[in-house]
C-alpha cells in the first residue's frame, strides 16, 4: 500500500506539500500540486483517516455542545451534524452542558485536550468571552442556532424576529385583533426574538400591544399549561395566540380542554419549531419549521471551511423560516 512518504518521493517533493495538497490547502503551486495529483493517481493512493490525521495533526472529529440535549430541537440539529459530518469522514464528540457557563467552559477545554479539529456550540450572551477566546487562538468554531449580539466569529443562525412576524402576522391575516403570546422571553434568546417579531407585527397592523396577552415561561409543557391558563382567566381572552416553541403549545392545549374550550372553534394556537409531537396534537398544530436539521448541516459545511482556513472567516448563514399551515387556526369572520 502506498503511503504518503511514496508520493513525496515520486513528487520530488517534501512530505509536508503532499498534506497540504491532501487538505486541500490553497497556498500549493499549481504546478507542484499537479505533479502531486498525478502521483497519487500513479501509486492508486487512498489515505487512511488515522495516517492522514496523524501526519496533519488532525482528528478527524469535530465537537457539538449543546445546553440542554432534552430540548428537542437539539437532536433534530445533532442529526443534521452527525450526516453531514459523516460525509466528510468525521466522527462527531458530544457534551451537554445544562444551561451551566462554567461547565461550558469545561466542555471547550476538555475537546481542546481531546485535540478535536473544530466546534460547534450554541452559547448564550453569559459565556461570549468564551467565544471570543477562541477566536484569538484560531481555533476553528461556529456558533449555531443563537447569534451573540456582538460576537464576531462564523455563526448559524435563524431569523427568529421575522419568525415571530410570519407567526403573528398568519394570525391577523386569519381575521384575528386579540392575539395573545406564550414566549420564554428573556430566559431565552429565540423566544425574546420571536416575541421582538410578535410585537413588531402587531405594530405594522396598527394594533395596540397590551402586556396582559403576553405571558412568559420556561421552554415545557407544564410552563405552557400555566401561561394559557392564565390568559383563559382574562376577563376578555384572546382568540388566538403565538406560542413562541411547540413544547409549551403541546401543554396550552391541555389548559384549553380542561376550560372546555375548543381548538380552534373557541381559540386558535399557532406553534413554533415545528417538532415531530405537532403533527400529532389534535387538531394538528400550525407551526414554523426552522429547518434543525439543514442547519446543523450548514454548520459542519462552515466548520469545515473554518478548518481549512488560514484566518478566521467570520461568516454569518441566516436561515429563513416556513409556515406550516395544519389545523389549529381558524378564519373569524
Amino acid at each position: 500500500m502506498s503511503t504518503i512518504r511514496d508520493i513525496a518521493r515520486t513528487a520530488q517533493v517534501s512530505v509536508s506539500t503532499v498534506s497540504r495538497v491532501l487538505n486541500n490547502k490553497p497556498d500549493v503551486n499549481p504546478i507542484t500540486k499537479d505533479k502531486i495529483e498525478k502521483a497519487i493517481k500513479e501509486l492508486n493512493y487512498s489515505p487512511s483517516n488515522l495516517a492522514r490525521g496523524l501526519v496533519l495533526k488532525k482528528s478527524n472529529i469535530i465537537g457539538f455542545i449543546v445546553p440542554d440535549i432534552t430540548n428537542p430541537s437539539f437532536p433534530e440539529l445533532a442529526r443534521g451534524i452527525i450526516i453531514r459530518a459523516r460525509v466528510y469522514g468525521y466522527s462527531v464528540m458530544f457534551f451537554d452542558t445544562d444551561h451551566d457557563s462554567h461547565v461550558e467552559k469545561e466542555a471547550i477545554n476538555l475537546m481542546q485536550n481531546k485535540q478535536v479539529d473544530g466546534i460547534i456550540l450554541s452559547f448564550d450572551e453569559a459565556n461570549r468571552d468564551e467565544l471570543e477566546k477562541l477566536k484569538k487562538k484560531q481555533f476553528p468554531v461556529v456558533q449555531i442556532y443563537r447569534k451573540s449580539s456582538e460576537s464576531t466569529i462564523s455563526t448559524i443562525a435563524l431569523d427568529n424576529i421575522s419568525a415571530g412576524v410570519m407567526a403573528t402576522r398568519f394570525l391577523i391575516d386569519k381575521g384575528h385583533r386579540k392575539i395573545g403570546l406564550i414566549t420564554t422571553g428573556k430566559h431565552a434568546q429565540s423566544g425574546y426574538e420571536r416575541q421582538k417579531g410578535y410585537r413588531k407585527a402587531l405594530e405594522d397592523s396598527g394594533i395596540p400591544f397590551d402586556k396582559k396577552l403576553v405571558c412568559t415561561g420556561t421552554n415545557n409543557p407544564d410552563s405552557g399549561r400555566a401561561c394559557m391558563k392564565g390568559l383563559l382567566e382574562l376577563e376578555y381572552p384572546p382568540t388566538a395566540v403565538f406560542v413562541s416553541h411547540d413544547m409549551m403549545a403541546a401543554g396550552s392545549y391541555d389548559a384549553i380542554y380542561e376550560k372546555g374550550l375548543s381548538i380552534p372553534d373557541d381559540i386558535s394556537i399557532i406553534g413554533h419549531d415545528n417538532l415531530v409531537i405537532s403533527r400529532h396534537l389534535r387538531p394538528k398544530l400550525t407551526t414554523i419549521d426552522t429547518h434543525k436539521s439543514n442547519l446543523g448541516q450548514e454548520a459542519v459545511n462552515l466548520l469545515l471551511e473554518e478548518i481549512r482556513a488560514i484566518e478566521p472567516l467570520n461568516k454569518e448563514v441566516i436561515f429563513q423560516a416556513d409556515l406550516v399551515e395544519r389545523e389549529s387556526v381558524r378564519q373569524l369572520v
